[in-house]
């Protein structure tokens, strides 16, 4: 559960964070809390299980709750992207990738 609430803390202050910078015109520091955000949203079970790494809780656990996640963030993600409008196409590719990128993290941990 710690794990969770850090991932969910850190990416709440990412996302004021990205409002804040938006709404100053701060540009440059938008573009790189978004970039973060984004990686965050793709890649939600790889980082739960690197903050539950040290704990002997099941790592496979805490990928598929990262991945449950991560598909409906990655749905608002599609949504920023299209310029706040629903996108079938950009939400379709959204969901594709982000179950891509926890498909391999999937791979990996079962090789180990």
């Amino acid at each position: 559960m710690r794990p969770l609430l850090v991932f969910s803390g850190s990416y709440v202050i990412l996302f004021v964070l990205h409002i804040l910078f938006a709404a100053n015109d701060l540009d440059v520091l938008f573009r790189i809390v978004a970039m973060m955000l984004v990686c965050m949203t793709f890649l939600c079970g790889p980082l739960l299980w690197f903050l539950d790494r040290g704990t002997t809780s099941a790592s496979l656990y805490n990928s598929k709750l990262g991945y449950a996640v991560s598909l409906p963030l990655s749905l608002g993600i599609a949504y920023a992207f299209t310029g706040m409008e629903f996108a079938l196409n950009a939400s379709i590719i959204a969901l594709l990738l982000t179950s891509c990128t926890h498909g391999g993290w999937f791979l990996f941990l079962k090789g180990k």
